[in-house]
């Protein structure tokens, strides 16, 4: 029997320690289960305008102010007028929509209607709907040619300035 020569293999080595980069604390993470962060009336109106909401359970959300929301209890201010929107069908439809966007079907709880409650979707969406229009006006009037054919006699028909956007 022939001893096998040795093979030429590398010494065999420890890899050498590598210094570990300091630990940094986690960021918090994001809810799970799609929880949206839902702490002011601002988080309120963009949670609705985001929500694909459509119909009666549009118009609901639309006309309520957030109050608070803490413990799975979302609090709602609706305005006397728009009571009627206010039946246990719509507010199950409510609750069931924003379940994704909260990580939880919330329970819906109506305070009084208080001018301090804040700005409702549909409040928000008149101002800007105004803003636009203003803004459309002003520079609309702040054209020369405008401006030129207005010193001539050119009259202008109220109304019938509009924002590009809105067509």
């Amino acid at each position: 029997m022939f001893a096998e020569p040795p093979r030429n293999e590398p010494p065999r080595h420890e890899p050498a320690p590598v210094a570990a980069a300091p630990v940094q604390p986690a960021a918090p993470a994001a809810p799970t289960g799609g929880g949206a962060r839902l702490a002011s009336a601002e988080d309120w109106l963009d949670l609705v305008a985001d929500a694909g909401l459509r119909g009666p359970v549009r118009e609901l959300a639309a006309h309520c102010a957030f109050c608070d929301y803490a413990d799975g209890v979302l609090s709602l201010s609706l305005p006397d007028s728009f009571d009627h929107l206010r039946s246990d069908s719509l507010l199950r439809q409510l609750a069931a929509a924003l379940a994704p966007h909260l990580g939880a079907e919330p329970r819906l709880r109506f305070e009084a209607a208080r001018a301090a409650a804040g700005e409702t979707l549909h409040d928000r969406t008149q101002r800007q709907r105004g803003e636009r229009q203003a803004g459309a006006e002003s520079d609309f009037l702040s054209d020369p040619v405008v401006a030129q054919l207005v010193k001539q006699g050119a009259t202008l028909v109220p109304d019938s300035i509009r924002p590009l956007d809105d067509h």
